[in-house]
């Protein structure tokens, strides 16, 4: 929520955010770009994957391992 102070000639007038919730918008900001791209990234995943029933899906990158 951004303060403000009540101006007897302009209303309210608001403030910037005080230095100590600067470092939290920012991280709150850091913290949405990166869930924003790995949701884009899965969602491209999803679109581009080749869905064929006759073709399996090939094992994931530690198929060399012995079981």
């Amino acid at each position: 929520m951004i303060r403000g102070i009540e101006s007897p000639y302009e209303g309210v007038v608001h403030l910037a955010p005080s230095p100590r919730h600067r470092p939290g918008r920012r991280r709150l900001a850091a913290l949405c770009v990166v869930v924003s791209i790995a949701l884009a990234g899965g969602l491209i995943g999803q679109l581009t994957a080749h869905r064929d029933a006759s073709h399996p899906i090939p094992p994931g990158p530690f198929s060399y391992f012995p079981t």
